[in-house]
Parts: C-alpha cells; sequence; structure tokens
C-alpha cells in the first residue's frame, strides 16, 4: 500500500500531554529504519535538479544490516552515471566513536575514509551530505517535543533535536514523526548561523513484509536552489546479509 503525503501541516494543542518523552521517540526513529539502509537489499535512483532547471540521475544498490541495537553496516554501489558506476560507500556506524565511512572510486584503485571534520560535504553530488546518511547527529543529540502536529491528516510528533558534537553540520534539526508507524514526515536543517539550510520531505511510504520504508523524498538546499529527489524502487527487509560483506575488501572489489 503507498501512502502519498504533500506536507500539509496543522498546530494541535500546546497543552497536550506527550504520550512518549523526545528521546522515545528519537528512538523509534532510529529503529524504524525508513531508507532500508539498517537491515535490507534496497535498489535506488536520485534526480539532481540544479538551479538552472538541469537534471541528473543517480543508481545504486544498497546492502545492509543491523547491529548492536539501532547501529548499521551499510554498503552502497553505484551503477550511474558511467563516471560513477563502480563506485561504493561503506559506512558503519559507531556508538561511543566516530562512524567508520569508505568511499571507493574505481579511477583510484583504492578507497578514502571520510573523517568527521568532512560530513557536510556532498554525498556524490547530491543534496544530501555524508552527516545527512549517518544520522549521528540524531543519535547524539539533546531533543525536546514540541507541540503535536497534524502533517496531511496523520498526528505527528513535533521534535526539536540539538546535536551534541562540536564538529556537527547543523546547530538544530526540526522533526515531525508521524506517531502511528514512527516515520519522519519532514526534517528542517538549519546551519551554525541558525539559518534553515535544508528541508527534507517525505512524500510517498510504502509496506512491506510489515514494515514501513519512505520509496519518495524530496531533500531541498535552500541557499544553493537546489533539490534531489530520492526513489527507493525495491526494498527487500533481510536480518541475514553476513557480517563479513560489510570489510574495505569487499567494498573495493569490482
Amino acid at each position: 500500500m503507498n501512502v502519498i503525503l504533500m506536507g500539509a501541516v496543522v498546530l494541535l494543542s500546546s497543552a497536550a500531554t506527550p504520550s512518549m518523552s523526545a528521546n522515545q521517540v528519537v528512538q523509534k526513529v532510529l529503529e524504524s529504519d525508513p531508507w532500508g539502509l539498517s537491515g535490507a537489499e534496497v535498489s535506488a535512483r536520485a534526480v539532481i535538479h540544479d538551479k538552472q532547471g538541469k537534471t541528473n540521475n543517480l543508481a545504486y544498490s544498497a546492502r545492509s544490516r543491523r547491529y548492536d541495537g539501532s547501529l548499521a553496516k551499510s554498503l552502497v554501489r553505484f551503477s550511474a552515471p558511467a563516471d560513477l558506476a563502480g563506485a561504493s560507500f561503506l559506512q558503519i556506524q559507531k556508538k561511543s566513536d566516530d562512524d567508520d565511512r569508505l568511499l571507493f572510486m574505481p579511477e583510484l584503485k583504492r578507497s578514502r575514509r571520510i573523517v568527521g571534520n568532512i560530513r557536510s560535504s556532498a554525498f556524490m553530488g547530491t543534496d544530501f551530505s555524508f552527516a545527512d546518511l549517518d544520522r549521528r547527529d540524531l543519535r547524539d543529540s539533546d531533543a525536546k517535543l514540541l507541540a503535536d502536529e497534524v502533517v496531511d491528516k496523520v498526528p505527528c510528533y513535533h521534535l526539536d533535536s540539538v546535536p551534541k558534537r562540536p564538529d556537527s553540520t547543523y546547530s538544530r534539526v526540526e522533526i515531525w514523526v508521524r506517531k502511528d508507524n514512527f516515520l519522519p514526515v519532514k526534517w528542517d536543517f538549519y546551519d551554525k548561523a541558525k539559518v534553515l539550510q535544508k528541508t527534507l520531505t517525505t512524500e510517498q511510504i510504502k509496506q512491506v513484509g510489515g514494515s514501513w520504508f519512505i520509496t519518495r523524498t524530496k531533500m531541498e538546499n535552500h541557499a544553493a536552489r537546489t533539490w534531489t529527489e530520492l526513489f527507493i524502487d525495491r526494498v527487500v527487509p533481510r536480518n541475514d546479509i553476513p557480517e563479513d560483506e560489510f570489510t574495505q575488501r569487499v567494498l573495493e572489489k569490482l
């Protein structure tokens, strides 16, 4: 079943007593795996729009597994455009240290580490950054609940999240989270100057094997006046992908 979300927001009473704490909602979001990067096989594509109206298409497949609670290991392989075919990205989330991020480019014949101070860089030319993929700014944050809101007739928790780590890309992140399945429907990302930098909007969700996934997303970069649409064309939940598939050796295998 597909559900289209258009982003209309209605404020509910601020006096309402929340049924969950902010930390509980954050944990539910982390456990929800909305993009299939915590225990699934995925085929996906992105359409990148520049401010002149030109587009560029990106295609990839991904395999992932969950470990140590809500942490995940994921390996992404790109097949398009031609100049990125064969490129791969390995991410291993960590609880008490910076995540491992390795990017392999075939022409270089080796991988390079994406360290914390360049997490804000654009991921493969899209409007998503490496920081947006690892969700560390949500995993390690001080969150509080604002007044509940309704997005397209669906009741949502409204979170204000402030990243704890000094190398964070953002000063704060606002998130609207569905109460029924804990999928985030909207994210507002504020830069260090506390100016709205980007907005991520959920446009379609789908239930597969009892789990809900976001199958169409739009990331808008307000400063650059660009945006990226992300489409999850196929997602298969799995919990049996071997640990040894998430290594540098496998990453660099063509």
